[in-house]
């Protein structure tokens, strides 16, 4: 019997972090910029810092793209909160 010395390939698994986090931030653009803003933020960090190349599939860049929308989503909020208060005559 032949022994057969060659590895098989390791198949990569998705990053559910980096992936959550990158649907967070877009559904923070369009509906709750405070909430998924905020949970895109800590879902990204969370995605990069468990990020292991040789196990996951190179999808770091959903993961730095949801922390940077993330943060535009809470800023944008925050930013608009004088506006919307003085709108609401309080």
């Amino acid at each position: 019997m032949e022994e057969n010395n060659e590895q098989m390939p390791i198949q990569k698994k998705m990053n559910p972090q980096a992936l959550a986090s990158f649907i967070l931030a877009l559904v923070g653009l369009l509906v709750a910029g405070i909430p998924c803003g905020i949970a895109a933020l800590v879902t990204g960090i969370l995605g990069l810092t468990k990020f292991n190349p040789e196990t996951q599939k190179n999808n770091k860049w959903m993961a730095i793209v949801g922390i940077i929308l993330g943060a535009a989503d809470v800023i944008v909020v925050i930013a608009s909160l004088p506006a919307i208060i003085s709108n609401l005559g309080l």
